[in-house]
């Protein structure tokens, strides 16, 4: 260890500052930021009064301004002032403060429904929210007041602003829809009283780019609902849309807007009460002889069903030998108001070819249309009766021939599938008046449709066909209602050939006559009690035919029903096939047939084997059967056949064993021939010595002295009847009785049948 001495430490203090300090520095910097940030982000605090508090709830309900959310309500309390609403406290994002000003305006956006639509249907999923229009002008505030429902667009928003002025207000209401054409192409705004209190100005709002429509000389009128004027001379209902129906609306039409100025901002508009007031369209005037004078002013004139226009005045000419008609129509006919347009009146006629026009008895006397080539014109000259059928126009021209007209006109709709493809053109009495020829104009891009196997029948009207069970009741369209039509259909689709021009088809009646493919057969009856055209034909279950008519036979000996087989018809219509009339049968013993009582009388049929035969005799009850597929089949003889009928029961020891199967007088027609059948697991209980009894009903023997003794199987067999048997007790001893055997049936059962009790074994 060295002894030299220790030197003390030499202590120099350090002249910079210490990295240690610089911690609470940073600390301090993160506060002061983190407090002026919360200070500038903190919402800004906004009271809003409310009529009511119902659907705002604190932080649920939220403020939203185009899908963004701006606030939410803090706080919901009673307005202290006078007690008659709520005060809601919102917390806003401080980002919309300079835009909380006077002119911000609010309101409560929840679910509505009433007959006028559906209005805040999103508020279901999203809950209810607060609607707002932000204000670019005014003074700074806190303070709102909520709006009862959304406000009105102002100028700025794009589109066009109208004023409509109107002597009421009528079905119109804030939301009405603004269409044209049938479209929606704005909405009803608001609605107030002018100055003067004597007319309803009504703010609508035209979007892009149908607010191009608009020009100075449009016209504007109310659509809401549907009107009706009736008169001797038909009844007029209008209806411009299903939502005009249920909601009202205005509806607005232009011409040429390239001639006309375009509607500015803020103009004004007179809102005509409907249609026929508003008066558009294009005037021309049809000159008539006095006696084809049309109905009265309002008369429409129709073009292929469809209205084009109407009778605005009549008046008579100056040289009073015609009746100048001015009429309307829609600016899209105007350019069909040429030399070639032709018109004439429509009414009730009835003539050798049968009665038309009966549309008239219903919508009035109609003037028709047609449209063709030459040169424009407004005046013309009504042609006496309709024009011929005019073969310059293109299309498959065809020919129908029928029994009679009916209501089928000139301009009937031709269907198919329910859509029209062509019209009647005319019709004509056939060469020996034996019929009526209705002519037919396929249109050109419909001609693929009809082929050689179409099948047309007359579709005018409503068709009603059914019973108790069922009721058909069938119609192709309002067209065809009023103004009769054709339809047609192809059986089946893809056969056949393309029609040729001028072709003639026949015109069935109705729609179930054309659907008609089988085999026509004839039925004769002593009586048609029960029986009438549907009345169907059966098999198993299955309907395989109708009757098609009930007539009597000209020496009036009976009645022949035409029946139609449809279902495999080849297998009926053959010698050998048996008809009957199934009806409802009540007796002591029982009911059957009942639901013919509901769904009516039908025939039943077995097939035949033999040739094809087209004539048979109808049979009142089911044919008798001799024999039965499976079991034991056996001929019973008695002297009279008593209570026995087809479909008793044959017991064995009061068990039903088989049943009656049918029966026949013999040969020699001193007894009766009885069918029965045993079934399969009971054959063995018929032996050679089985002796059989009328079961049927009660045997009742009186004697002074032995008193009276009473007989009976069971009571099911007092009802219903029937036949029993037994089996001697050495049955097995005895062969079986084999198939077409014939057993002698008594009339009644001996004391020692009943006494035997043979053991014979039965299959399980």
């Amino acid at each position: 260890m060295s002894d030299e001495p220790l030197q003390e430490a030499l202590v120099k203090p350090s002249k910079s500052l210490s990295i240690i300090w610089l911690l609470p520095l940073i600390a301090a910097a993160i506060g002061a930021w983190l407090l002026i940030k919360s200070v500038k982000e903190a919402p800004v605090e906004i009271t809003i009064n409310f009529p009511s508090g119902t659907g705002i709830e604190v932080g649920k309900t939220k403020v939203i301004h185009e899908g963004i959310t701006a606030g939410v309500v803090s706080d919901v309390r009673l307005d202290q002032s006078d007690m008659t609403g709520v005060v809601a406290t919102l917390d806003m994002d401080r980002r919309v403060e300079p835009l909380l000003r006077t002119t911000t305006q609010f309101w409560l956006v929840k679910p509505e429904i009433s007959l006028s639509g559906v209005t805040g249907l999103e508020t279901i999923v999203t809950g209810n929210y607060i609607g707002v229009k932000i204000g670019l002008d005014g003074e700074p505030t806190r303070h709102f007041d909520a709006l009862e429902k959304p406000p009105v667009l102002d100028s700025t928003v794009p589109g066009l602003h109208l004023k409509l002025l109107a002597k009421d207000l009528g079905s119109i209401y804030t939301g009405a829809p603004v269409m044209f054409k049938k479209i929606v192409v704005g909405d009803v705004q608001e609605y107030e009283l002018d100055a003067a209190n004597d007319r309803v100005v009504i703010g609508v709002h035209i979007r892009p780019p149908y607010d191009q429509l608009v020009t100075e000389k449009t016209r504007f009128w109310n659509a809401s609902g549907f009107r009706v004027k009736a008169g001797l001379d038909g009844v007029d209902m209008r209806m411009d849309s299903l939502l005009s129906l249920v909601k009202g609306g205005i509806t607005f039409d232009v011409t040429d807007t390239s001639a006309e100025a375009p509607a500015k901002n803020g103009a004004e508009f007179r809102l005509f009460p409907d249609y026929g007031s508003a008066q558009r369209g294009v005037r021309a005037t049809i000159r008539f002889a006095s006696a084809e004078k049309p109905a009265e002013k309002g008369t429409k004139i129709m073009y292929k069903g469809f209205e084009a226009g109407e009778v605005k005045s009549l008046k008579l000419s100056d040289d009073h030998k015609t009746i100048e008609a001015t009429v309307s129509l829609p600016p899209e006919m105007e350019e069909h108001l040429n030399t070639g347009a032709r018109f004439w009146v429509v009414k009730p006629q009835i003539s050798l070819s049968g009665v038309s026009g009966l549309d008239t008895l219903l919508k009035g006397n109609y003037i028709e249309m047609d449209i063709g080539e030459g040169s424009p014109t407004r005046v013309f000259d009504a042609l006496k009766k309709p024009p011929l059928p005019d073969d310059s126009k293109p299309g498959l021209r065809l020919r129908l021939r029928t029994d009679e007209l009916g209501s089928l006109s000139r301009g009937s709709p031709v269907l198919y599938r329910k859509i029209q493809v062509g019209s009647v053109q005319g019709f004509s009495l056939a060469a020996k008046n034996d019929g009526v020829l209705v002519d037919l104009l396929i249109e050109p891009e419909y001609i693929g449709l009809v082929n050689s196997n179409s099948r047309f029948w007359n579709a005018s009207g409503v068709s009603l066909s059914g019973n108790l069970s069922k009721v058909t009741l069938r119609t192709e369209s309002v067209a065809s209602i009023l103004q009769g039509g054709v339809a047609f259909y192809n059986p089946p689709p893809g056969s056949g050939v393309p029609a040729r021009k001028g072709a003639i088809f026949p015109l069935y009646p109705d729609y179930e006559a054309a659907q008609e493919q089988g085999t026509l057969i004839d039925i004769f009856m002593a009586s048609a009690d029960g029986i009438e055209t549907g009345t169907a034909i059966r098999f198993q279950g299955i309907q395989v035919g109708t009757i098609k008519s009930v007539k009597l036979k000209p020496d009036l000996s009976g009645v022949i029903m035409q029946a139609l087989l449809h279902v495999q018809p080849d297998r009926f219509a053959r010698d050998g096939s048996v008809f009957w009339l199934v009806q409802p049968k009540l007796s002591i013993s029982g009911a059957s047939n009942l639901d013919t009582l509901v769904k009516g009388r039908y025939f039943e049929v077995i097939p035949g084997t033999g040739p094809a035969k087209k004539q048979f005799l109808g049979q009142l009850e089911a044919p008798v059967k001799t024999g039965e597929r499976g079991g034991l089949n056996l001929i019973l003889t008695t002297p009279r056949l008593g209570s026995i009928k087809e479909g008793l029961a044959v017991y064995y020891r009061e068990v039903p064993v088989g049943k009656v199967t049918g029966y026949r007088l013999g040969d020699t027609a001193d007894h009766i021939l009885v069918f029965i059948n045993i079934e399969p697991r009971f054959t063995a209980l018929v032996r050679k010595g089985s002796r059989f009894w009328n079961a049927s009903g009660v045997s009742i023997d009186v004697g002074l002295f032995k008193g009276a003794k009473i007989k009976t199987d069971s009571l099911e067999s007092i009802l219903a009847g029937g036949i029993a048997f037994a089996t001697p007790d050495d049955a097995l001893a005895l062969p079986q009785a084999q198939p077409g055997e014939v057993f002698s049936m008594s009339a009644e059962m001996k004391e020692e049948w009943l006494a035997w009790k043979p053991r014979i074994p039965l299959p399980k």
